[in-house]
């Protein structure tokens, strides 16, 4: 900044006193100018002008807007997904028993009885004379009433019917196969000769653990 000379305070001082004409008020002002231009060092050029800076807009990536929502609150951070190891179990042991007599719950000796016609049923149901859905449901009844009693071995009477096709005699068979029958029973096969052969049917229940 150029320091004003003592010349220059007193033209200014008379300027606002009103004692000095418009004109030459103007042509001081011009010469004040002009020393102050001629007294300024003039600024160095640079080699390569600089372009004028404009702020620039770059867009948010998704993960940076997620961080941003996260951190105003507006955005839970997700649980991390756990990690869930099964515990090791122990082989299941088959017990003895089971293993030695199969699926069927039954031993080679009850069997070998059952083939002669050596066992005694326990109760009989004859089924003569019923229609299908009559037999069907008092099959199931006999089933269920022989289980909770604890016998374990039972005669259902089919019927051998015409040339050995009667209906009954077919369809009993499938009925011991099909829930809720198939449950109780360990064993079935047609009879020996002496409890009416292929006319009808030894049932042998899965024992009652409850009786």
């Amino acid at each position: 900044m150029r320091k004003v000379t003592a010349e220059e305070r007193e033209l200014f001082l008379a300027a606002l006193a009103g004692r000095l004409p418009v004109k030459t008020m103007r042509a001081v002002a011009k010469a004040v100018a002009k020393k102050a231009a001629e007294d300024t060092p003039p600024e160095p050029k640079s080699a390569s002008p600089k372009p004028a800076h404009r702020a620039g807009r770059r867009r948010a990536t998704d993960e940076e807007v997620l961080q941003f929502l996260e951190a105003i609150g507006l955005r839970s951070k997700p649980a991390p997904t756990p990690v869930i190891i099964p515990p090791k179990l122990p082989p299941p042991k088959v017990s003895a028993k089971v293993s030695a007599k199969g699926q069927t719950g039954l031993d080679g000796n009850t069997k070998r009885k059952l083939e002669k016609g050596e066992l005694a049923p326990a109760a009989k149901l004859d089924l003569h004379g019923l229609t299908e859905a009559a037999a069907h449901g008092t099959l199931m009844t006999f089933l269920a009433a022989a289980h909770r009693r604890g016998d374990r071995l039972v005669l259902v009477v089919t019927g051998k019917g015409e040339a050995g096709r009667g209906v009954l005699k077919t369809m009993v068979p499938r009925w011991l196969d099909e829930a809720p029958m198939a449950k109780l029973i360990a064993e079935k096969r047609w009879a020996h000769r002496r409890h009416g052969g292929d006319g009808a049917l030894y049932v042998y229940l899965r024992k009652n653990t409850r009786t």
